[in-house]
């Protein structure tokens, strides 16, 4: 009885185990290529359960959602000879899982393609291109032509490759100190230039601003001198006018203002009381004693 129940049970484990390796599932993010004796006869890209013949049969599952490719700077020569390091980042999937399985098995031979496209297609296209070009270049000019030519060699490997970012583009290290002497060097080339420029500049508009100051005093001299030869002639009118009226008057009013202009604090004269600068003095005097 015992040995019944036994060979029962081994009989249910048998038909179980049996029974679970006769399914596969297949999820959203697979494709799954039915194998038997390592050739594919079958390729199921649905998610759900379906039938194999077990031992004889096996799956191979094919991720098929996008997946990225992402290496450290590569070192490019441009098209006129200058290295440039730049800075990738690739987006791809896989549209053909019998042809990836087949050619490349697993992701890291896809990677190792992918690169190696990725790597053929931007060194052709920078060698097209000088290094100001790739510097103003829009991000579709350099990567349009690059994810051509590399799906292109793709494709054969059942791979469609989705999108190529630049993400920067400058010089290797070692070059980094030498252009930076160098752009230096030229914008203190550039700004003497410009100090011997000003200063020159300077010069000159000193030099105009002299001439112009010394032929603005020279004008403003000579209008002076006119104005004074005009007033000087039109006091000696007035005074010639005033001396024809009354001569006594007159030479009494210059002797004042000579009296005015010579007799301040801190002068001191020593003439003869007899000289004719005193006659109006010794007629007051005479005045007084009377």
């Amino acid at each position: 009885m015992k040995n019944g129940i036994w060979a029962v049970l081994i009989v249910f484990l048998a038909v179980l185990l049996l029974a679970s390796a006769s399914f596969y599932t297949v999820n959203q993010s697979q494709n799954a290529l039915l194998m038997q004796f390592g050739q594919q006869i079958g390729v199921q890209k649905a998610p759900g359960l379906y039938l194999k013949w077990p031992v004889l049969q096996n799956v191979e599952y094919v991720d098929k959602r996008l997946q990225n490719y992402s290496p450290q700077p590569e070192s490019f020569l441009t098209q006129d000879k200058k290295p440039l390091l730049l800075s990738y980042f690739a987006e791809w999937q896989v549209v053909n899982p019998g042809i990836y399985y087949a050619r490349l098995h697993d992701q890291a031979n896809a990677q190792t393609q992918i690169g190696d496209a990725l790597r053929a297609a931007l060194r052709s296209q920078i060698a097209t291109m000088s290094m100001a070009m790739l510097i103003a270049a829009r991000q579709q000019e350099i990567s349009s032509p690059v994810m051509q030519a590399a799906g292109r060699h793709l494709s054969t490997f059942g791979i469609r490759l989705v999108d190529l970012r630049i993400l920067q583009v400058g010089l290797p290290p070692e070059l980094l100190q030498t252009t930076y002497k160098r752009m230096e060097a030229e914008q203190t080339q550039q700004a003497n230039t410009y100090h011997s420029q000003g200063k020159a500049d300077a010069e000159q508009i000193r030099a105009s601003a002299e001439k112009e100051k010394t032929s603005i005093l020279a004008d403003a001299y000579r209008q002076q001198e006119q104005i004074k030869g005009q007033g000087d002639a039109e006091a000696a009118s007035i005074y010639g006018d005033a001396y024809g009226k009354d001569p006594k008057f007159f030479a009494f009013y210059r002797s004042l203002e000579a009296y005015r202009h010579a007799l301040s604090d801190k002068t001191v004269l020593v003439l003869n009381p007899d000289s004719p600068f005193f006659k109006y003095f010794r007629h007051s005097l005479n005045e007084a004693g009377k």
